[in-house]
């Protein structure tokens, strides 16, 4: 019977730690930069056709991987003081940071092969994301503290001093394409458009706090890019009517530093 309330109560405790548990304390909010690189690497669907005769079947998939450099200008503000504390009425929030920031990341360029009804068809394709995202920063002594009372671990505090730098961030964000090429040229047909569209992105990773003003961050990225459309020119394609689609699947690895560059008070205080 004591082992059943035990594991209910941790269980309430772990739910209650992660959605109300808060220090009480005011923080200031804080300005940072960030600059990284990654690995992006793209899966392409192409569909389309070039030309009445005889049509030309544009049809494949390929996969490519490119570096890609990133940099950001954000601000991170305690979860509870996102708002003045009078709007909160009772409810507590944590003190976990959140942030917001503008992020530009290029430098991508995947290559990709197509059959081209018996012909290769060559693609280079190239990106460049602007995006507003925002990340909450989970500090994972947070997460530590129910499981260590769920599994009667007791406080461990040598455990928690290892951990006490390192949190998980999860997040998206939205923005354009300020930039994407495509370029396609081959014997059978030849494509080139630029494209600015919507573009949008999700995330996750680890933070680890080397110093009071120095962050490394680690993570994943899904980036959603817009289906690229484009007119086809060539011997099956004279007057440039037909089309061929691009349909991106763009997948990366990240490591970033982040940096703060200047902190104030909260100005609900």
């Amino acid at each position: 019977m004591r082992g059943g309330i035990r594991i209910g109560s941790g269980i309430a405790a772990l739910v209650g730690s992660l959605l109300f548990g808060a220090g009480e304390s005011a923080a200031d909010w804080r300005l940072y930069v960030q600059g990284g690189l990654g690995l992006s690497g793209a899966e392409v669907d192409t569909d389309g056709q070039a030309g009445n005769a005889p049509t030309t079947s544009l049809l494949g998939q390929d996969t490519d991987s490119s570096p890609l450099l990133d940099g950001a200008f954000g601000l991170e503000v305690p979860m509870n003081e996102l708002v003045p504390r009078e709007f909160l009425l009772k409810v507590r929030l944590p003190d976990w940071p959140v942030r917001f920031e503008i992020e530009a990341a290029g430098l991508r360029e995947w290559e990709f092969r197509t059959v081209a009804g018996g012909e290769d068809f060559f693609t280079e394709l190239n990106a460049t994301t602007v995006l507003f995202n925002s990340w909450v920063d989970i500090p994972v002594v947070e997460i530590l503290k129910p499981v260590q009372y769920l599994f009667g671990l007791g406080r461990q505090p040598r455990v928690r001093q290892w951990v006490d730098p390192i949190s998980v961030y999860v997040g998206t964000g939205i923005g354009l394409t300020a930039q994407m090429d495509v370029d396609g040229t081959s014997n059978v047909v030849s494509a080139q458009d630029d494209i600015v569209d919507f573009a949008w992105n999700v995330g996750t990773g680890i933070n680890y706090q080397f110093t009071d003003k120095v962050k490394l961050a680690v993570g994943y990225r899904y980036v959603g890019l817009p289906k690229a459309t484009i007119d086809t020119r060539g011997p099956f394609a004279p007057t440039g009517n037909d089309e061929v689609d691009y349909d991106l699947n763009v997948h990366e690895l990240r490591v970033a530093v982040r940096v703060l560059v200047f902190e104030f008070p909260s100005p609900w205080r």
